[in-house]
């Protein structure tokens, strides 16, 4: 494993800073990192300073927060002291490199160790929306060796790809998301189809349009929605979760925290979940089907389209690969849907032909 080269690790901090937070002199930015994104959050600093404006870097130790979960301190890392509240009150932007990085160890921590362990975070988003910060959330730092072996993924290749997509210029993100935005908005019903078996319909209702496309503007805050995700790339919907009908075979490997998932396939009818199976790696998925309230886990309730030209293994990014079609079944009222199922999983059909009302979206993955 290497650190990113310093030239690689300042063109995504000045990418962040200027396109994605649009940083003006004399703004007050934090920065906030754990020991594996250290050597992608320094040029934050260097970058930040460059502009004229004021950085603050927040550091979390990956082996004192083990050691924490570990003897059961877990609600201590879960407060937040009124020092760190009164500098979010005095920040304009902030740069989150979200952690921790080795989380796969959780699977060691019995979840009585683990209470409260992220008690803040909900009153966190809520202070940072009303108080207008801009934010940036990066997803290099869930990069690490552990994560890399859950998911059977080259290290240094995973951080590379990651580190491209997030050069991608957040306005090309926002011009192509806004056609695809308003397509969604004006429709009604959306056929998928593949060559592999894919074959489904759906109604969209009338739900919130989520454009993520890496850049916090005027309408963004409006709307409270003031953290990007880098790397951005997708736009979708929660859809009318009773009206899926026919078949999704999903054709791009998907990771959920379990382990990568392929070959998963989905059949409804009447708006419900008859079969479901998996070539690999669904034993867990099923599991906690089985476990799951009835009502509303077997729905197709979100649907989305990938923008990002440079995705294509990114694990729990599948969906912002360009043209990649995303279904989610079960909750999604955390997206400005109905069902409040606490159920959630997703599959991801790439080269597929998608259209709306029957005018052509996607055609074989790309979209027209």
């Amino acid at each position: 494993m290497s650190d990113p080269s310093p030239e690689l690790a300042t063109k995504v901090a000045q990418n962040v800073l200027s396109n994605t937070l649009r940083i003006r002199k004399g703004e007050n930015v934090v920065i906030e990192a754990w020991s594996e994104s250290l050597p992608w959050a320094k040029p934050f600093v260097v970058e930040a300073r460059r502009m004229g404006a004021n950085p603050l870097m927040l550091y979390e130790d990956e082996e004192s927060f083990w050691d924490a979960l570990k003897t059961g301190q877990s609600r201590h890392t879960g407060r937040v002291g009124a020092h760190e509240w009164a500098a979010l009150g005095k920040t304009a932007a902030y740069v989150f490199f979200f952690g921790p990085s080795e989380w796969p160890r959780f699977d060691d921590i019995p979840p009585k160790q683990q209470a409260g362990v992220a008690a803040y975070n909900q009153e966190w988003y809520r202070r940072a929306a009303k108080a207008k910060i801009r934010g940036a959330r990066l997803y290099l730092g869930r990069t690490s060796q552990l994560a890399a072996d859950r998911w059977k993924l080259d290290l240094d290749a995973w951080r590379d790809e990651m580190a491209r997509a997030s050069l991608v210029p957040p306005a090309d993100l926002h011009r192509m998301g806004t056609r695809v935005a308003n397509r969604l908005r004006k429709g009604k019903l959306v056929k998928v189809s593949h060559s592999n078996g894919t074959e489904v319909s759906f109604r969209l209702g009338k739900f919130p349009i989520l454009l993520d496309d890496a850049v916090v503007d005027a309408a963004d805050l409006k709307a409270g929605n003031n953290m990007a995700t880098i790397p951005g790339g997708v736009v979708g919907l929660s859809i009318d979760h009773q009206s899926a009908d026919g078949t999704i075979v999903g054709n791009h490997t998907t990771y959920p925290d379990a382990g990568p998932v392929t070959g998963t396939r989905w059949t409804f009818v009447d708006g419900h979940l008859t079969e479901q199976s998996y070539e690999s790696g669904g034993g867990p998925t099923e599991a906690a089907y089985a476990k799951a309230p009835r009502a509303g886990r077997d729905r197709l309730s979100f649907f989305s389209v990938g923008l990002n030209p440079e995705i294509t293994k990114i694990p729990q990014m599948e969906d912002q690969e360009l043209g990649a079609a995303l279904f989610h079944i079960g909750g999604n009222t955390f997206r400005g849907g109905e069902n409040a199922s606490p159920f959630g999983t997703w599959t991801v059909v790439k080269g597929a032909d998608v259209s709306i009302d029957g005018k052509s979206l996607i055609e074989d993955g790309r979209i027209v």
